[in-house]
């Protein structure tokens, strides 16, 4: 069977290149390879990827250049 997370948030540190909006009580990353190896280790084969608006607002850069790396596994 196949496993698709709904909806996922990676998120990159907070750097001048990529700002957050606000500083939640969150961990300082998770990025989308990091992502990608929480999914491998618990079996799930996909997900789909929802920009942290909290972070980058409307900015969804992010979830774009880790889709493209991970074509495989996020939509």
């Amino acid at each position: 069977m196949t496993i698709i997370d709904s909806q996922i948030h990676a998120y990159e540190a907070n750097t001048p290149a990529r700002p957050w909006n606000t500083v939640p009580n969150w961990p300082p990353h998770v990025t989308g390879d990091e992502m990608v190896q929480a999914m491998d280790a618990v079996g799930v084969d996909g997900a789909i990827f929802v920009s942290a608006f909290s972070l980058y607002r409307f900015d969804a850069s992010y979830a774009v250049e880790v889709q493209k790396q991970h074509p495989n596994k996020f939509a």
